[in-house]
């Protein structure tokens, strides 16, 4: 099923049903002004009219009723018609976007499809529809929005230090501690948002994002004179995408914040 011929059917069935609508009201109005001043006959002409039409209108409610009833939601996402017009609709908007049976990431959000409850998931939550355009759009909202809100990278990389420098010392319980060993990412989230209803507030994707700004944002020193280096990792499993601010794809495993020389 296209979505999009779908929606073209019904809005021509829209556009008919609203200029019946009008027309009865038109009528009606014209009905109370006959009876206001005891035209009765005007007022029967005008009520004569109204019948017709009101059957016209019943014919194309229940038009829309068939084109509504005759989509088949569950069939339409679980064939991949709806995951191959939410990538041309992504496309067509410039919007990243990658994955594969039903599980798609659009940096930062990840969309999941479930087809037996009809509905599609964006960061766990449910889409405001189902319609592919209408998500695309709904997706470059939320980016936007993301893009445009303020973000102090320094302040971020003080925050990520912390963890770090926890995550340091925890590791060496035992060893011979390291200050600058090369960290997980993704064990840092779990210092930084440590509770798991609090990571509803804080996602990975959210996290994955500001790692994002912070490395596009270049060379940037702590107060106590630290440097930050990412890198990436042979488990790719442990690795977070992201894209740069021009939209290029890298793959971050680890950091590590080390003093320069």
């Amino acid at each position: 099923m296209d979505y999009e011929v779908l929606l073209a059917s019904y809005t021509d069935a829209h556009e008919l049903l609203k200029s019946q609508l009008a027309q009865q009201q038109k009528l009606l109005k014209r009905i109370g002004k006959s009876m206001d001043v005891g035209d009765l006959r005007s007022a029967g002409k005008d009520i004569a009219a109204i019948g017709p039409l009101a059957e016209e209108t019943e014919r194309t409610i229940r038009e829309i009723e068939k084109i509504e009833n005759g989509a088949d939601m569950t069939e339409f996402l679980a064939s991949g018609d709806f995951a191959a017009q939410l990538v041309d609709s992504c496309k067509a908007r410039g919007i990243d976007i990658i994955g594969e049976e039903g599980s798609y990431e659009i940096f930062p959000y990840r969309l999941k499809v479930n087809p037996a409850d009809e509905e599609v998931l964006i960061n766990g939550k449910k889409a405001p529809g189902l319609r592919p355009a209408a998500v695309a759009a709904f997706l470059e909202s939320g980016r936007n929005k993301l893009l445009s809100a303020n973000f102090n990278p320094e302040k971020f990389a003080i925050e990520l230090s912390a963890a770090y420098d926890i995550a340091i010392a925890y590791s060496a319980v035992g060893k011979k501690l390291v200050p600058d060993a090369d960290i997980y990412l993704s064990t840092l989230y779990k210092y930084l948002v440590p509770m798991a209803r609090f990571r509803r507030d804080y996602s990975m994707q959210s996290f994955a994002f500001d790692l994002a700004r912070l490395y596009s944002a270049g060379d940037i020193m702590l107060p106590d004179g630290r440097g930050i280096q990412f890198g990436p990792s042979r488990n790719n499993n442990r690795a977070i995408r992201i894209l740069d601010a021009f939209g290029k794809e890298y793959f971050l495993a680890t950091v590590r914040f080390y003093k320069q020389q």
